[in-house]
């Protein structure tokens, strides 16, 4: 594979979570009524598979330094399509739930390897654009994962979803039988509890990686928010469940290449904090006109639509940009790195997501009002680095 598949290949392990997330919003209505759950339980698949593909970052990234890249991802993708299994044949929401974690706990491969592998061939600005084509790749999994979820559910039910997935994680599989193994060292006590230790208090007392560990959490947040959120929304205010919502919801991830497209044009020009500080504006107006469209009693599906996508361009340009910043100055060690990066953002956002999914219910209001408060916090932590 040459520089640039790689990368690719990287954006499809990227899409893996996006798949895995995604494709099932269309059957939140369906799961609740044949598994007789709660709505929250069933919203809360979203979020246990997130927070689980956080936790496991920590093993996978330091087992890659020391036997490498593709070992793990084999590994990896293994368990995940395992977790396809449980899912697919699970007779309570219990079950899937548990379905989901293993899913999440091999899927965590797939994310950690994918930024390692693209910082130990890119350094500097070259690493946050080709991170952004990556994300741009990533893209495809919001497009495709929702119309796919309503194509697979509508005539074979939700369970056949997993088998989709199953399928996918069987392609990346096979094709590790191309990608070149890109770690330089192999580093043997790369997992030794004691190395872990000094690698953290290395990583956490560089203020560079430290400040945006942080930041990546509390955007991550709101995405994993309106994940969360979106399908009870338009379900409880709107009635559209299913097919329609899947087309709606598709027009998501247009925005995500759209706003990663600039982001590469803009990091050579404006660098890449500023690059962020341009995004999260983009991110408070669509936040902002969520709450005013509610408050106003404007907001309909396709204004909702509107914003949503809105948000998508420039959500990305935060937290791809935030991943680089963290990764950067780590590249002897980029797969414990990226696995501290991962663990804290996704980790710290479902906790926040969970709690914050408690809270707003079926309000739009609520719902808007919460997004803009994160928003609001991420650009004043981008502000206070401008002042560091």
């Amino acid at each position: 594979m040459s520089p640039r598949a790689v990368v690719i290949y990287c954006g499809m392990l990227m899409s893996l979570s996006a798949f895995s997330v995604d494709v099932t919003l269309p059957s939140f209505p369906a799961i609740v009524e044949e598994l007789d759950a709660p709505y929250s339980q069933v919203q809360w698949t979203i979020t246990f598979y997130l927070f689980m593909a956080g936790v496991a970052q920590l093993l996978w990234g330091p087992l890659s330094d020391r036997v490498g890249r593709r070992p793990v991802l084999a590994a990896g993708l293994s368990i995940y399509l395992a977790g396809c299994l449980v899912s697919a044949f699970a007779p309570t929401i219990h079950l899937l739930l548990a379905g989901r974690l293993l899913q999440g706990f091999g899927g965590a491969a797939a994310t950690v390897m994918a930024r390692a592998v693209t910082r130990d061939l890119f350094s500097g600005q070259e690493l946050a654009r080709n991170l952004a084509l990556a994300m741009a790749i990533f893209a495809v999994g919001p497009i495709l994962a929702p119309l796919a979820g309503a194509a697979i559910a509508v005539p074979f039910g939700w369970r056949a979803i997993f088998a989709v997935l199953a399928v996918f994680a069987l392609g990346l599989i096979l094709s590790l039988l191309r990608l070149p193994e890109t770690i330089r060292v192999r580093l043997p006590d790369s997992i030794r509890p004691s190395v872990l230790g000094a690698r953290s208090v290395r990583l956490l007392a560089h203020p560079q990686s430290r400040y945006f560990l942080i930041l990546s959490a509390v955007i991550m947040s709101s995405m994993i928010f309106i994940l969360s959120s979106a399908p009870r929304l338009f379900d409880r205010n709107f009635g559209i469940v299913g097919t329609f919502f899947a087309l709606m919801f598709a027009l998501h991830g247009t925005g995500i290449i759209v706003g990663q497209t600039l982001n590469r044009r803009m990091i050579p020009r404006l660098g890449i904090v500023r690059a962020m500080r341009v995004g999260n504006l983009v991110l408070i107006l669509s936040a902002t006109s969520i709450l005013v469209l509610a408050l106003t009693g404007l907001a309909t599906p396709w204004s909702m639509t509107a914003m949503f996508v809105l948000y998508s361009t420039s959500y990305l340009i935060v937290y791809s940009n935030a991943s680089a910043m963290v990764l950067d100055p780590h590249g002897d060690i980029a797969g414990f790195a990226a696995a501290a990066y991962g663990f804290v953002s996704q980790i710290g956002a479902s906790v926040i997501a969970s709690v914050l999914i408690l809270f707003t219910g079926d309000s739009i209001a609520a719902f808007g009002t919460t997004l803009l408060l994160i928003c609001v916090t991420c650009f004043a932590m981008l502000a206070g680095w401008r002042v560091r």
